[in-house]
């Protein structure tokens, strides 16, 4: 491996400086690629941590010998750097690095690397919406937007062995190559059969005495077929007129792995294009006997195809051992199978590849509430689209859960999702705010259709590390590459909400107006109907009765909410519409530990708030609080909100799995049960959500612009211009969005009206 070149090294931070704009953690292809976007975006503050003395990720570190990459050159080179010069139509280690550091120092990227600098956590500071990062070692820095570029690939996995401490000789993983050690003329071990393993094993086959090769399970094999390249032969496949990163081609590949993640492992041949089964006699030719054991035993494409022309032909070699009975232990001089057999070698190479579905280890994030993001993926990572995580505001990964690929190019994603970083850094500042967050409904609806189609698909149908503890597949992307692309590209970013904390309200947020040109136009359009239709209709001079039939008669024109069901009940003598979460079976994967019961305030007939109930209780859209079997009676008054209150006590609801919410008028009986229940001594409610349009044109009141006081009526309101209004009863304390737990009021999410 060469040593890395002279270079200039990023100016050091101090607490007296502004924050940055934009942290990266990583300086591989993820990392670079981030860099080059945020710079062509015309953000200069930005900052790239690497924990090693050198940029290139995964192929700085995986120096082994024969280490090269299964995708073509052509494939694998940022499309704003193509390069005509690669020698082989799968480019080796050496290769890709030079190529990595000549796109740093090409693109100016370079001077924005902090090398030795490891992330050891990171907090976000909810009053300032910053995140607050802290380095191995003890440095600090503060930067609006953090984004990992850690990848999947960057954590070797090494197999818990009983007696591997005991061993005399050498031990590494291949990531970790002992480049100081020679092996020829040595008894050597290997422990493993992946992709790094194929490709190492051939390498070094030749120089060792003897090659003990420990197999768990086999492989699915295709010929590699790699050539040599002319500069003009990689220019055909990658011309310089690809600078605005057109889609991989088309071709079998990506057929291939599409389909991978659209069948059922119960489908024998679900990925054509001949994958070459270990007998196929041009790469297995005399291994004899041993075709049984290198035969495997799942269904092609469950596991990681891979591409080798002489891997199998290794073990036709008089000195290459195939090992397939399980290791009872390592001793001092070798490794113990089940079968009594003892292997003395002189030294051991894990090919275990990567603990890939431990996404962000070792580091801690911490988000809103000093959430801990292990927390929030104690059910198995996941991620929006495979880059934000709610809670974590102005958070985003690159390479993040269900977004590998096992057939095309990762450059292509990693390219994708950068611009989709960039995207949304435009649209945060467009709004006037100050953090961008993904809102909870749509990250579920987004990764349970995820899991739905991985469910389908091969990968499920054998153990790999696709899957993690949990059995989830957290780490494919069930789809073609061109679909993510314009995922990113085109997605509608009404899937995020855009806040800035309110001054001197601790935990509290405004959530200003959607940059999103149909959600301003949507808003626009409502404003209009209800003046035009609605205003001239409600009000004097016409008297309770005939408001309430025009009422009824325009309450159908509100859209519906899908994901909920309804039905009509009594509830304390009161009647109610209770409106439930669908989906039975989504409900017995996701279990709660309690019951949370929204009682809404709204006036007037059920029918009038079909929306904003189903809004309200749609599966997900509570996150931490959600209810699997929500209650909305939709009263008229305060005494009947105050009757269903207490028959929900009397079936066993304790008062902190009961929410109170209304909005527009309806927010008036429900803080008048609020404080009613305050003023009786009664056990509040877990949460109070009042949600008002500004209602003074001229934001005169000191509360419409966030200085807010305790009122007589022992009400607190919070707001801000152009932002809908939270209020809480004085000292009322409800469950934190981020942590479930009791905390500071924040605004409900949605643009203001």
């Amino acid at each position: 491996m060469t040593s890395a070149p002279d270079r200039p090294a990023a100016r050091e931070t101090s607490e007296a400086d502004p924050p940055l704009e934009a942290v990266v953690i990583g300086a591989g292809f993820g990392g670079i690629a981030m860099a080059v976007a945020l710079k062509r975006a015309g953000i200069e503050r930005l900052l790239l941590l690497e924990k090693k003395a050198d940029l290139g990720g995964v192929w700085r570190d995986n120096a082994y010998p024969g280490a090269a990459c299964d995708v073509p050159s052509h494939l694998y080179s940022f499309s704003f750097a193509p390069n005509p010069d690669w020698s082989h139509h799968f480019a080796g280690q050496a290769e890709i690095h030079a190529y990595l550091r000549d796109c740093a120092r090409r693109f100016d990227v370079e001077r924005h690397i902090r090398y030795a600098a490891a992330v050891e956590n990171a907090s976000f500071d909810d009053e300032h919406d910053l995140w607050s990062i802290t380095l191995a070692g003890g440095g600090q820095l503060r930067t609006r937007i953090l984004v990992s570029a850690t990848g999947l690939l960057s954590r070797p996995a090494l197999p818990h062995i009983p007696g591997a401490g005991s061993f005399r000789g050498r031990a590494f993983h291949s990531a970790e190559w002992d480049h100081g050690y020679a092996l020829a003329g040595k008894r050597v071990a290997v422990i493993g059969t992946g992709a790094s393993a194929t490709q190492f094993i051939p390498a070094i086959a030749g120089q060792v005495a003897r090659l003990a090769v420990f197999q768990r399970s086999a492989s699915w094999l295709k010929a590699r077929a790699d050539r040599p390249l002319s500069g003009l032969a990689a220019y055909a496949v990658s011309p310089p007129a690809c600078a605005d990163a057109p889609a991989p081609r088309p071709d079998l590949r990506e057929i291939r792995g599409a389909r991978a993640g659209l069948h059922a492992p119960a489908t024998p041949d679900v990925v054509r294009g001949r994958p070459a089964i270990p007998a196929h006699a041009g790469t297995a030719g005399g291994i004899g006997a041993l075709r049984a054991q290198l035969q495997p035993d799942y269904p092609v494409g469950c596991k990681r195809i891979l591409l080798s022309d002489d891997y199998l032909g290794c073990f036709a070699r008089p000195n290459v051992e195939l090992v397939t009975d399980p290791i009872v232990r390592i001793t001092p001089s070798g490794i113990e199978t089940a079968a009594g057999h003892h292997v003395e070698v002189d030294a051991i190479i894990y090919g275990t590849g990567f603990a890939a579905t431990e996404f962000l280890a070792p580091m801690t994030i911490r988000g809103r509430g000093g959430r801990d993001l292990n927390a929030a993926w104690r059910d198995g990572a996941s991620a929006y689209p495979g880059m934000t995580v709610p809670g974590f505001p102005n958070f985003f990964m690159l390479y993040g859960p269900n977004t590998n690929l096992g057939h095309n190019s990762i450059v292509y994603m990693l390219e994708s999702q950068a611009e989709h970083v960039v995207r949304c850094m435009n649209a945060l500042r467009r709004a006037g705010a100050s953090a961008i967050e993904v809102d909870p409904s749509v990250h579920f609806r987004f990764n349970a259709g995820l899991r739905r189609r991985l469910g389908r698909s091969v990968w499920n149908g054998c153990r790999s590390w696709y899957l993690d503890r949990n059995g989830h597949n957290s780490a494919n992307w069930p789809g073609f590459t061109f679909s993510y692309r314009w995922l990113t590209r085109h997605a509608s970013l009404l899937a995020y909400r855009f806040t800035l904390p309110l001054p001197g309200q601790p935990g509290a947020l405004a959530v200003a107006d959607h940059p999103s040109r149909r959600e301003r136009f949507a808003a626009a359009f409502q404003r209009g109907f209800l003046r035009a239709c609605f205003k001239p209709l409600i009000g004097p001079p016409f008297g309770a009765r005939a408001q309430r039939f025009a009422v009824n008669l325009l309450a159908p024109l509100m859209p519906g909410v899908g994901g909920v069901m309804r039905r009509r009940a009594r509830t304390g003598g009161v009647p109610t519409e209770i409106v439930t979460p669908g989906r039975a079976a989504w409900r017995r994967r996701h279990p709660l530990p309690a019951r949370r019961c929204l009682l809404p305030g709204q006036p007037g007939d059920p029918q009038q708030h079909h929306h904003a109930a189903g809004e309200k209780r749609r599966p997900a859209g509570l996150g931490a609080g959600l209810p699997p079997r929500a209650r909305a009676p939709l009263s008229r008054s305060p005494e009947d909100a105050l009757a269903c209150y207490g028959a929900m006590r009397a079936r066993g609801l304790a008062a902190h799995q009961i929410v109170l919410a209304g909005d527009s008028a309806g927010a008036a009986p429900a803080l008048a049960v609020a404080i009613r229940l305050r003023d009786g001594g009664s056990p509040l409610p877990a949460g109070l959500a009042l949600i008002s349009p500004v209602t003074d044109p001229t934001l005169g009141d000191p509360c419409v612009r966030g200085e807010c006081r305790a009122r007589p009526d022992g009400a607190r309101r919070l707001g801000a211009p152009g932002h809908r209004l939270v209020c809480l009863p004085a000292g009322h304390r409800r469950p934190s969005a981020a942590t479930g737990q009791p905390g500071r009021a924040a605004a409900v999410p949605g643009a203001g009206r």
